[in-house]
């Protein structure tokens, strides 16, 4: 085999080392299967002193899977040094150095590290550094000599006019990662000693310096190795990560977001600020320090709340595993049970040896098999019903979504067709029958797979709340339900900021202090809680909160000074509340730092418009507060009652539509000053005629002989005179362009069955007009 293939097989097994994690037992599985390839005759060839160093290798992985290494991150540095001695063996020639004895791993890993003291465990992974066509493996320690000298400027030495998707794609993992860590941290601070919780946490720190490194980001590759020593030290039972380190955790996460924004203006060829990576460093290292100092406490009084194996009833045994896969007999289990059990009592000072490894040295099985069988085990240990993923460029979705949609266009106009709507044989009939259930099934299929559960927007709103809390000197705790209730992925992001308004406003106004609360006889703890949930094809979103409720005296005073009512008029409670939408209305008796400006729920309002959804407002004195929106699922299509107007058709979003009637001559009135009026179920409601809002000519202009479609905005209801009902359809949006987009009273565009278009109504502007 040529050198440049050997050499690309220890390339990928030094990525593969790096990519390790303590317990990835499917890694280390791939990591032998590399070394038998190595060690095929026909891949050795020519390279026969590779060999022995490959065994040591070997030796050191099946040490590391039979668990008799303890010390999980000594054992991966080892596994980079072996891969070293390896590429250093192959690049040197068959007069290499000696090689390190395979009998002694564990001896090994104490000269590797015995040079440099490091100040934690996960100081001494190693990082790739690609040369040519070698990868040499060096071990690394970030000190603290290291870090002060490290300098504030970002990015020094970075060349970005290289590989901008490879920087791109950093930026949205890692953000996606320091999401991750958001959560995680938060659920920490309600179970500090949660092992999982603290794995959870120092993962994605770890991926984010591995990568950061390896692309030469040397200012975020050292704050992520700090702060994944803090980590790290804490899953080594040295102290408890109390109040003070989660705030610099959540600071750390904070900063390092700041650092990909600064990366991606770099990327634009904008000018970036100077972040001070020296101080916060020495943050990190002071309460580090202060932790250490503080955790002095024996093995014993510290590992105890961390269990070192979780029991799962439901995961397979190996032994069980290789019965059922025929390797090994139900007798041969029995024996190698015995063996264990014997020598646990005869070496009761020793830990059992696995029973893999029993069944190996007995000759019943080899050592791959034993490692198949255990990644086995490992995967039966995952959540069930994670699947495979892929990832898919959104734009690429998007162009995938308007394709479909075109095709459900087309499919219409086919089956209104008339010269094929005439042909009425049974082969035709079934053909388009089956077309329509194709179309539709691959309609709902697109638009899922732009569906996303909500609960990565709720996850953001927990650190919100924990900051506001702290902010406001008030005890808030955040309550979710329906978190994997889902949305169009487009609509998450935009719906964004309308719920950090509410949530502020929740937590400034609704919320009372402690005392306040004790005093109303209510817990001194408030409750925020979110939910989501599915209703009528649309998805609601509530912010219910346990504070002091809105105060409709306060509101209607306000309203009546900012002349948004009069003082003769006698809105209800509900029309106040819906007041507080208004621009520039705020009842704050001052401004915060947090809300009090009059633009938080103005903005909401406008927001969820712009969606196509309707924000609600409840209240009861005393007890709290509800605001919900309701959105449609998706943007790319809308339920729409198709109506006629003269020649013409429009779709009114059912969203909007209440009931739709033929008034009786008597139900019709006419108020000076208020102009026409439809009475319905004892309420008079305004009528809007269509025909005269769009400059049309009607078939009929009575009511008592046309129809009134009753649609309802923000609780208030009125009339659309509308000549006839086609009925409900399922409507692909069209934008109607740049240059009429903003025409008062419509909302968008749909190509009908016929191919003509239809005008979709905005409810909203109607109202308004």
């Amino acid at each position: 085999m040529s050198q440049e293939k050997v050499v690309q097989l220890l390339n990928d097994l030094a990525a593969d080392v790096v990519m390790l994690e303590p317990g990835d037992l499917s890694g280390l599985g791939q990591l032998l299967n590399g070394i038998e390839e190595l060690e095929k005759p026909e891949v050795s060839a020519g390279f026969e002193h590779l060999l022995p160093r490959a065994e040591q290798l070997r030796d050191v992985i099946v040490t590391i899977i039979y668990d008799e290494f303890k010390e999980s991150e000594k054992s991966l540095a080892l596994l980079s040094k072996s891969i070293s001695e390896i590429q250093a063996a192959l690049r040197d020639g068959p007069e290499s150095a000696a090689i390190v004895t395979p009998e002694e791993p564990a001896a090994s890993v104490a000269e590797t590290e015995s040079d440099t003291p490091v100040p934690s465990a996960a100081a001494a992974e190693e990082d790739v550094v690609v040369k040519e066509a070698e990868v040499e493996i060096e071990s690394e320690s970030v000190t603290e000599d290291q870090s002060q000298d490290s300098s504030d400027e970002l990015f020094v030495g970075v060349d970005f006019s290289q590989d901008q998707d490879l920087y791109q794609g950093f930026i949205a993992e890692s953000n996606e990662h320091l999401d991750t860590i958001e959560e995680n941290i938060l659920n920490l601070e309600q179970d500090p000693e949660n092992l999982e919780i603290l794995n959870a946490i120092f993962r994605p720190f770890h991926t984010i310096k591995g990568v950061s490194g390896f692309m030469n980001l040397k200012q975020m590759n050292i704050i992520a190795h700090h702060l994944e020593n803090l980590l790290d030290d804490a899953r080594n039972h040295k102290f408890y990560l109390d109040g003070d380190a989660t705030d610099l955790i959540l600071d750390g996460v904070d900063f390092l977001k700041k650092m990909l924004e600064q990366l991606t203006f770099a990327l634009g060829g904008e000018e970036i600020e100077t972040m001070p990576v020296k101080p916060f460093l020495k943050r990190i290292d002071d309460l580090h320090q202060v932790l250490l100092g503080g955790g002095d406490k024996s093995d014993e009084s510290v590992s105890t709340p961390f269990p070192d194996d979780e029991v799962v009833p439901v995961v397979p045994k190996v032994g069980e595993i290789l019965i059922e896969e025929g390797v090994i007999s139900s007798n041969d289990l029995e024996d190698a049970l015995t063996e264990q059990s014997v020598t646990a009592v005869a070496e009761p000072e020793k830990a059992p040896k696995k029973i893999g490894q029993i069944l190996v040295e007995q000759k019943k099985t080899d050592v791959k098999t034993v490692a198949r069988a255990i990644r086995q085990q490992q995967q039966a240990k995952e959540v069930v019903g994670s699947g495979s993923a892929i990832k898919v460029d959104t734009e690429k979705l998007d162009n995938l979504v308007d394709m479909v949609g075109e095709l459900v266009i087309v499919q219409a106009m086919i089956q209104q067709d008339p010269d094929i709507s005439g042909l009425t044989t049974r082969k035709v009939t079934e053909n388009m029958a089956q077309l329509s259930r194709i179309t539709s099934s691959l309609q709902k299929v697109a638009m899922s797979l732009r569906m996303v559960p909500i609960k990565q927007t709720f996850g953001k709103m927990v650190r919100l709340v924990r900051d506001l809390a702290k902010k406001t000197e008030k005890q808030i705790d955040l309550v979710m339900s329906g978190e994997e209730t889902e949305i169009d992925k487009n609509m998450v992001d935009l719906i964004y900021d309308p719920m950090v308004h509410m949530i502020r406003n929740s937590a400034d106004h609704g919320i009372e202090k402690p005392a306040e609360r004790q005093a109303a006889g209510k817990d001194e703890t408030g409750t925020i809680t979110l939910k989501a949930y599915h209703g009528g094809g649309n998805v609601i979103i509530e912010i219910v909160d346990d504070g002091r409720g809105l105060n409709v005296e306060k509101i209607r005073r306000k309203a009546i000074e900012k002349g948004l009512i009069n003082e003769s008029d006698q809105p209800t409670d509900q029309e106040l509340y819906n007041l507080i939408l208004a621009p520039g209305f705020s009842t704050a008796d001052k401004i915060t730092d947090v809300s009090g400006r009059g633009v938080g729920m103005d903005v909401v309002k406008k927001a969820i418009e712009k969606l196509r959804g309707v924000v609600e407002v409840d209240s009861t004195p005393g007890q709290g507060s509800v605001v919900s929106i309701k959105v449609p699922l998706t943007l790319a299509i809308i339920d729409g009652m198709v109506v006629i107007v003269g020649h013409e058709r429009y779709i009114i979003p059912t969203l909007n539509v209440v009931e739709s009637l033929r008034p009786l001559k008597e139900q019709y009135h006419t108020v000076q000053g208020q102009g026409e009026l439809i009475k319905v179920r004892d309420h008079l409601l305004p009528l809007v005629r269509l025909h005269q809002v769009f400059n049309s000519e009607a078939q009929t202009t009575d009511p008592w002989e046309a129809l009134v479609v009753v649609v309802e905005h923000e609780g208030e209801q009125f009339c659309l005179l509308v000549d006839e009902l086609v009925g409900k359809q399922e409507i692909v949006i069209k934008s109607l362009g740049e240059r009429l987009k903003d025409l008062p009273g419509i909302a968008g565009g749909a190509i009908m069955g016929d191919g003509r278009v239809g005008l979709i109504l905005d409810v909203a502007s109607l109202f308004k007009r």
